[in-house]
Parts: structure tokens; sequence; C-alpha cells
């Protein structure tokens, strides 16, 4: 099934780009007074597409992980370019719901090894939660570094002012396909596949994702990494994870 759904991802995910390039050439086309009506039903089309890509992506990447052939990149890099792009990235979607969104963290919070593409999609999934699941609130990215068992550690904790999660899900809430209750997934979408995959990624970097929530008063996600993060295959183990 994991092959299948792999070779299936990569034959939908050529059209896909393929419609989101020429939408974008005729928004661009159509960005005019006299073609608003258009303009913005090209927009719904572009955002539906990229929406569709980014689930076909994360399927495929359930399908690699199920398979174990998900393989990750370390590289030293400092913190503060990934947190940038991350902020940046995520900064429109807060706005458009109304929240106050705020890093905090020291000026200077030096390097990190550790495979750069999956820790923004880690922080990523962590903040897109928040924004979707929070309106006119407060969401916050902190960073601290520990010391512990002769390592040094990065905590990341996100925390927002959203709905929660009630205690009977957070047992449950990092299984693939996972939402609150069918209303939640009506009202906010998506597929419950971007925590499970997040954690299975923080689990490979040699770190883990946890969380504490209260329905009605919000949710904290907090990942643990370490400074200097070792490739679990050259230290003989492969982590698979069968959800």
């Amino acid at each position: 099934m994991s092959s299948f759904l792999a070779n299936m991802s990569h034959e939908l995910r050529t059209p896909l780009n393929a419609i989101i390039g020429y939408s974008e050439i005729l928004l661009e086309d159509t960005a005019r007074p006299d073609l608003r009506e258009l303009h913005e039903d090209l927009g719904k089309i572009h955002g539906s597409a990229e929406h569709l890509l980014a689930l076909i992506s994360d399927i495929l990447d359930l399908s690699k992980i199920e398979s174990g052939k998900m393989d990750i990149n370390l590289e030293a890099f400092q913190l503060g370019d990934v947190l940038g792009s991350v902020m940046s990235h995520l900064a429109p979607l807060a706005e458009r719901n109304g929240d106050t969104l705020k890093l905090r963290c020291a000026r200077d919070l030096g390097e990190i090894k550790t495979d750069r593409t999956k820790l923004h999609q880690i922080l990523s999934n962590l903040l897109s939660n928040a924004c979707k699941f929070t309106h006119n609130g407060r969401i916050e990215l902190s960073i601290r570094i520990q010391a512990e068992g002769g390592r040094s550690w990065y905590r990341f904790e996100v925390s927002d002012t959203g709905i929660g999660i009630a205690p009977d899900v957070l047992e449950r809430l990092f299984a693939p396909f996972v939402q609150a209750d069918s209303s939640t997934t009506r009202k906010f979408g998506g597929t419950g596949l971007g925590l499970a995959i997040s954690r299975h990624y923080a689990r490979m970097l040699g770190g883990d994702i946890t969380v504490r929530s209260q329905p009605g008063v919000g949710s904290v996600f907090t990942l643990r990494l370490p400074q200097e993060a070792v490739d679990p295959r050259k230290a003989g183990v492969i982590l698979v994870s069968h959800f």
C-alpha cells in the first residue's frame, strides 16, 4: 500500500504543479480592476490546488515513513535563519485570522546541526495548526537552550489561545488522520497527517514532540531537539513507524 501511495502521489503532483503554475500566470494577467471577479476565482483555484498539493505531499511522506525509506540530511546552520523563514511564511495566515504572532528567543541562538528541511516543516506544521484553531487570539513560538545528559538541547514551544484539545483526543493526537471530532474537521479542514509526520521527524532527529492542552483555553506543543543530531542510519538504527 505504501508503494502504491508513493507512486500515485508522484503521478498526481505533476498535473497539480501545472495547474498552480498556469493559475499564477493568469493571476498576474488578470490583476486589473475590470477583471476583479475573474481574478478572485483564479485565486480560489490556485489556493485549492496548493492545498491539495500539500495534502498529497503529506501522504507521500507518510508512505516513506511506513516503508522506512525516509532519509535525513544533517547540516550545520544558524537556527535564526530557519526561524525567520518560518515566521514570515506563517505571518499572512495569522493576520487573516486576526491573530498576534510572536517570536520569543535570545538574540543569538547559535548553530544547530540537524535536517534543515524537516525542522522547517515541523515548526511550520505546529504554527499553522495553532493559526488554524485560533481566531483573534495569540500565538507564540519560544525557544530556549537547555543542558541535559551532557548534551545541549533546543526546546521549542508553540503556544496558542485557541479552541484547545479534549483529554480523550490528546491520547491519539499523533496518529494519522486524527482530528478532534467531525465538526472540527468540517469547520477547519485538514487530514490530521501533519502532527504524525512531525513527531516522526522529531524522533528521527533524536528528539520528540509533546503537548498539553485545555479545551477553550489553548494548547502548548513542545518540540525538543539536540543541538547536534546523529543520523540514525549511521548509528545502526532504522526508525520505522507502523501507525
